[in-house]
């Protein structure tokens, strides 16, 4: 699994843009979320949409990542599929060091586009 961080750099007009920055690569374990993981129908289904589709990825302690990362990782035989954090990562302390993890949700699954080297 990769991560794909974000960088600022200045946008030429006194503020600051993002722009991508260093990548990593990390064992993880991804887990479906949402609608309780999708055993009925989501909510909007009955007026025509559909939310996106959601997972909560485990990563090591040691993992950099934030809020605008993106993440790539195989998703149901597509390799590469690329998917984006949308909420802060949650640091988890356990009773010892080996406990400690840290979890993210991502959700999209090549919605956000973009080739994510």
């Amino acid at each position: 699994m990769s991560v794909h961080t974000v960088r600022y750099v200045d946008d030429g007009y006194g503020d600051r843009r993002p722009a991508p920055g260093p990548s990593a690569t990390y064992a993880a374990w991804v887990q479906p979320v949402g609608d309780a993981a999708g055993w009925r129908a989501p909510v909007g289904a009955q007026v025509g949409w559909s939310p996106p589709i959601r997972r909560k990825i485990v990563f090591p302690a040691d993992a950099v990542i934030d809020k605008w990362s993106a993440v790539t990782f195989e998703d149901e035989g597509d390799p590469g599929t690329r998917w984006a954090v949308v909420d802060p990562p949650r640091a988890h302390h356990g009773a010892s060091d080996r406990m400690r993890f840290v979890t993210v949700i991502v959700e999209g699954g090549g919605q956000s586009g973009g080739d994510p080297s």
